[in-house]
């Protein structure tokens, strides 16, 4: 394989990036190799809030299905809604969410990206997909196709989630040519050379310079292993299930589909086929009657005029769905003792805050990220003292991916959406 000067340099910067998983991106954190946005509709109950006991975060019963991993967790606490208004609506709050955006009138799109679209050109370069939308029955019932049912967007508009994981395996593993391997073995070819080429110079330099060139040849060397540990991993998964119309919309089928796409999500990021996903569990005005959860009225009747008990329900079932996801991320182990959490950056996050349209407080649970010299504060609760729109958050989320510094997000340029928000992270001033 030959490369020219201008290969080669580009090949220098990216290489950290593409593995070396304590690779700076800035001057004191590690950046995610991955980010993954995960969505729920309606908001938590109040109940919700964790605690920090002897120095530990604590989940409620809410949300105890995350209590395993919340070593690896920030949940932030006080983020008012990114809408101007004093009452988030669905569709407000939805194409808010991920984008940072002011809609003119209620069917309204953003036109503003949203932060994985941002993010997949940093993470996901040399990887044969830029970014992988998934959903959960998103398009199915009440608010199909309209901005009530979309949360991620790109430079050209609306990006829609694939609900059907048959659909989405074809698209993730085509994209790769059923050959993961292939995208290994080109990158292992570029590290060599670039390996090779830096001990040839290294003797001109000086020893503060040769000790730099020593610490990115170990940066390399450990990003060759990643590549060999990889090679052990099988990528060849078995395609789900092919189902029709009916079955893909039927409200009982909804937990089973859940399942697969956080089988394919997390099996895409592990083959490297992206690096930057989404997982949109249904839409924000949901009809989504849950077997064994609300099977008698759907998510959003229940979260406007059901029990509380009933809204408990609801909150633990998707706060399962998350926790299932990191367990499947943190199962999948490298050569060197860490997993695929400690890679992956997952921020849980919904339009609204208690259901009701209440616009603050709205929940955020981060997760994962490196455990030692990650970005975010992790087994943190992050009780805000004064009100910050969650697009502060989200902008925390870019410069933990290494994104060019924005000082606003979207549309929304009022003093409480400026800056990264103070208290998420571990790197200090």
């Amino acid at each position: 394989m030959n490369f020219d000067r201008r290969t080669l340099l580009k090949a220098l910067a990216v290489a950290p990036v593409l593995g070396a998983r304590r690779a700076l991106a800035g001057p004191e954190w590690a950046r995610p190799r991955n980010l993954v946005v995960v969505y729920h509709p309606n908001g938590l109950e109040p109940g919700w809030k964790p605690a920090m006991t002897n120095g530990a975060l604590t989940f409620p019963s809410t949300l105890q299905a995350l209590q395993p991993f919340a070593s690896r967790c920030l949940a932030v606490y006080g983020l008012v809604n990114g809408v101007r208004n004093e009452v988030a609506a669905h569709a407000q709050g939805m194409t808010s969410l991920w984008t940072g955006a002011v809609i003119p009138k209620d069917d309204a799109y953003s036109t503003w990206p949203s932060i994985d679209q941002l993010a997949a050109p940093v993470l996901s370069t040399g990887s044969p997909l830029a970014s992988l939308e998934l959903g959960v029955q998103s398009q199915a019932g009440f608010g199909a196709g309209d901005n009530q049912s979309v949360m991620i967007y790109g430079g050209a508009g609306k990006l829609q989630p694939e609900d059907d994981p048959s659909a989405a395996f074809r698209r993730a593993f085509g994209a790769a040519g059923s050959d993961a391997s292939r995208v290994r073995a080109e990158r292992k070819s570029v590290i060599d050379y670039v390996r090779q080429d830096i001990a040839r110079v290294r003797s001109g330099y000086g020893t503060a310079e040769q000790f730099k060139l020593d610490a990115h040849l170990e940066g390399l060397r450990q990003l060759e292993q990643r590549l060999d540990a990889l090679a052990g991993l099988t990528c060849n998964a078995t395609a789900p299930s092919q189902l029709g119309a009916g079955a893909l919309g039927a409200t009982e089928n909804f937990d089973t589909l859940a399942t697969a796409q956080v089988d394919l999500l997390s099996t895409a990021l592990r083959c490297g086929l992206t690096r930057v996903a989404s997982l949109q569990l249904s839409n924000s005005i949901s009809d989504r009657r849950i077997t064994g959860v609300n099977p008698s009225l759907g998510v959003h009747a229940t979260m406007h005029a059901g029990t509380r008990a009933d809204k408990v329900l609801i909150n633990r079932y998707f706060a399962g769905v998350v926790a299932r996801l990191l367990q499947k991320l943190d199962s999948t182990k490298f050569s060197d003792g860490h997993s695929l959490l400690d890679e992956t950056l997952v921020v849980w996050g919904t339009e609204m805050a208690i259901g009701n349209h209440l616009k603050d407080p709205v929940p955020f649970i981060v997760a994962g990220g490196d455990p030692a010299m990650g970005y975010f504060k992790q087994n943190q609760l992050l009780e805000l003292a004064s009100p910050s729109r969650t697009t502060r958050l989200l902008l925390s989320v870019l410069e933990a991916c290494g994104v060019p510094s924005r000082s606003t997000l979207g549309d929304l340029k009022d003093e409480l959406s400026t800056g990264t928000l103070p208290g998420a992270s571990r790197v200090t001033a």
